[in-house]
């Protein structure tokens, strides 16, 4: 099957490549620039993926790109896909994920008045932080559950998924959304919490902080944490069903503190630190706990996340050091200092 994957060259799409490419699927990979911007992916996957430039917010760019691909299906992940970043740039992740939504499916709509018979089906990244104030309600978050966000992210994914929806509806588009809760494992940037955390403590086990601190936003806080890798294998399953639902909850129904997050690094890193609560890293009106019902997904694909997060932090944790030793090494070899 010919599939185009937007985004691919981000934390959650390359392993979505990664898993596609495994499965037998012919994979056209889109990102914003050539050559990729990241390198977690090894030689052979890049080389195996047909890797072609792109950006979402110009709807030409998208027309040429899917006219020439005629894919089966697309999963749309490209956009803003962090909190933090989004609440920085609030106005640009609102242009970016919901502009760049309706530009690929306008694009689709184009493609389609000039190819009688392509119908692909789309895969809409979605978040759990959609649904927003539901959470407080401290219950398990299904489907039916109403959207309502509360932070810029959140506005971000809720919009996106409201223009997806629109075009299903209006111009009979296979539209579906997958509303991930928090992904993990590695690959994943600086800016999400487990490889922020892993980040700092690396850094003191090389001895590259002065002093043996970590600043953290409210540890007190719970999210619900799938392995990206059983993510991406949900996705995948969700795109292959006969008839899927307009959307699904991609989570574990189980709700982890940061606290213990951050135990598990500093315990797999064998050093302890001093912590100090930044309160810029702390979110207004942030929900005490968070955790989705994927009973849906389970129900009909039979899908259960198979690795268990614990070790799936770990395993962050070491790939985290690894990179950064190797830069490390490669700095001062030139005699060049450590850029983070």
């Amino acid at each position: 099957m010919k599939v185009l994957v937007t985004g691919a060259d981000g934390f959650v799409g390359e392993h979505l490549v990664e898993e596609l490419l495994a499965t037998g699927h012919e994979v056209a990979a889109s990102t914003l620039t050539l050559p990729p911007t990241r390198d977690t992916l090894s030689l052979d996957q890049l080389a195996a993926a047909d890797w072609k430039a792109a950006d979402v917010r110009d709807h030409d760019a998208l027309y040429r790109l899917i006219s020439a691909v005629r894919p089966d299906q697309i999963y749309h992940l490209a956009g803003f896909a962090s909190g933090a970043l989004a609440r920085a740039q609030a106005a640009q992740a609102v242009d970016v994920n919901v502009g760049g939504t309706v530009n690929l499916c306008e694009a689709v709509v184009a493609v389609r008045d000039e190819f009688p018979g392509f119908d692909p089906r789309i895969f809409v990244m979605g978040s759990g932080d959609s649904y927003g104030d539901a959470a407080r309600e401290d219950v398990p978050l299904t489907e039916e559950m109403g959207l309502r966000p509360v932070s810029a992210y959140g506005l971000s994914k809720a919009a996106q998924e409201l223009a997806a929806h629109t075009y299903r509806r209006a111009r009979d588009l296979r539209v579906l959304v997958v509303r991930s809760f928090n992904l993990v494992g590695p690959g994943q940037a600086s800016h999400f919490v487990v490889p922020d955390f892993c980040t700092q403590v690396a850094k003191i086990v090389c001895g590259r902080s002065r002093e043996q601190v970590l600043h953290v936003g409210n540890l007190d806080v719970e999210r619900d944490f799938t392995d990206v890798r059983d993510g991406v294998q949900a996705f995948r399953m969700v795109m292959e069903l006969e008839q899927p639902a307009a959307a699904y909850n991609v989570a574990t129904g189980r709700s982890i503190a940061i606290r213990q997050i951050l135990d598990w690094i500093l315990d797999e890193a064998g050093v302890k630190a001093e912590i100090i609560s930044d309160p810029s890293r702390c979110r207004h009106g942030e929900i005490a706990r968070i955790r989705g019902d994927a009973g849906r997904l389970r129900d009909e694909t039979g899908w259960i996340p198979k690795r268990d997060i614990e070790a799936s932090v770990r395993e962050v944790y070491r790939w985290v050091a690894r990179r950064y030793e190797c830069r490390q090494s490669a700095a001062e070899t030139v005699g060049e200092s450590v850029r983070q």
